[in-house]
């Protein structure tokens, strides 16, 4: 008869579980190797992973060996489709050693997968790739995790057409509201090898925005490096495009406000909130009212990124100001036709800051949207041309 355990005593489970090896080399690394296992009583494979420096220095193998106890915690933490999912583990803490259990990915790399895209991917929609990417990294963020390790060899696509995020490795599990923290690793995982880098690599840190700096590089190069030049349909270039901003302020500040982006560019089918119209409305009346009328035929600047370009321009100009100094500074960011309006009509800076804000964060598409909805709202001021000069 088996005694008694009373809370918080150790249970310890004698009989150890037997795998039949059915892959002995899935791949290897610097720091160990993965195989392939079967569970012969459930009939299922799973992906063992061994930590194995091929270093025998000891104090090597006791430092990174923490890493490796890191991942099994920061696994542990994930459960999410899009990440890999860990099943077990052993811990040989005398040895430096262990193994993780993990679930078995039938698919291909990232790479592999665009490489045959053509082939492969019908039906499978490289928009709904990167919605699972950036839903999987949501997740990372807000377990307060950073990945640090994006290649193409740690973003697998199952034949079904589901994205895994796996390798966390050199993962790192941070203090929220800590930007940037001591990191003995932060030299070898801002990689110099790019055509593009960010500021962190300068600086010596790494944060959330650093992963998604990476995985915007990764995403944009693989999408745009066909040999024949022609790139994939893809609707979120713009997106990439700020992910991989040089400077982190000038990128989305979470990757939750990446699938607020996501979320916003079929702005025709999108349920708009109270907030949305608010900012929309402040702004657009503000202008509507500070023009009293046309003096020729109505024509309006319909190009998202010169309107904006104007629009940060005044606001560079009026920065130490409660309102805008000059009306016709920030109406002839949108209004290219002869005008004219009311001096007395205040535009408040702070009504034009959280629009720019606000736009920002629509996809092209849907800020051009967000125009045509300015330019309907600005016809209906009136038109009055000046009487012709009868010259005697």
């Amino acid at each position: 008869m088996s005694e008694k355990k009373n809370n918080g005593d150790f249970i310890t489970f004698l009989m150890q579980k037997k795998y039949v090896m059915v892959n002995n080399n899935l791949g290897a690394g610097s720091f160990g190797k993965t195989v392939l296992l079967k569970d012969p009583f459930i009939d299922e494979l799973f992906v063992a992973k061994k930590y194995e420096p091929e270093f025998d220095d000891n104090d090597f193998r006791r430092k990174f060996y923490k890493n490796f106890l890191d991942e099994i915690k920061i696994l542990h933490k994930l459960n999410h489709k899009n990440i890999v999912r860990i099943y077990n583990y052993y811990a040989y803490e005398d040895y430096y050693t262990g193994y993780i259990l993990m679930e078995y990915i039938e698919g291909q790399n990232i790479k592999d997968f665009l490489d045959t895209y053509d082939l492969f991917g019908e039906g499978v929609s490289l928009d709904d790739i990167f919605t699972q990417l950036i839903e999987a990294f949501c997740c990372i963020e807000e377990h307060g995790i950073i990945h640090r390790d994006i290649r193409e060899g740690n973003i697998l696509i199952d034949y079904s057409g589901v994205v895994k995020v796996i390798d966390f490795g050199i993962g790192k599990i941070f203090k929220k509201n800590e930007k940037n923290q001591d990191d003995s690793l932060v030299s070898k995982i801002n990689r110099a090898g790019l055509d593009v880098l960010p500021i962190e690599y300068y600086d010596g840190t790494y944060s959330n925005q650093t992963d998604m700096f990476y995985l915007g590089e990764l995403l944009n190069r693989l999408l745009r490096g066909k040999e024949d030049n022609e790139v994939f349909s893809f609707s979120y270039y713009d997106i990439l495009e700020k992910m991989m901003r040089i400077k982190p302020e000038d990128r989305f500040q979470s990757f939750k406000e990446i699938m607020v982006a996501i979320k916003k560019r079929d702005f025709s089918n999108l349920e708009i909130s109270e907030e949305d119209k608010e900012i929309y409305q402040d702004f657009t009346n503000s202008i509507r009212n500070a023009v009293a009328s046309y003096s020729t035929e109505p024509r309006f600047n319909m190009s998202p990124e010169s309107f904006l370009t104007k629009l940060k321009t005044v606001i560079e100009d009026n920065l130490f100001e409660n309102h805008i100094q000059n009306n016709s500074a920030a109406i002839s960011c949108f209004v290219e036709c002869g005008y004219k309006y009311h001096v007395n009509r205040i535009i408040y800076m702070q009504t034009v800051t959280d629009f720019v804000k606000w736009f920002e964060g629509y996809s092209l598409e849907s800020q051009k949207l967000i125009l045509r909805n300015f330019a309907t709202k600005l016809s209906t001021i009136k038109l009055i041309k000046p009487e012709v000069e009868i010259p005697f």
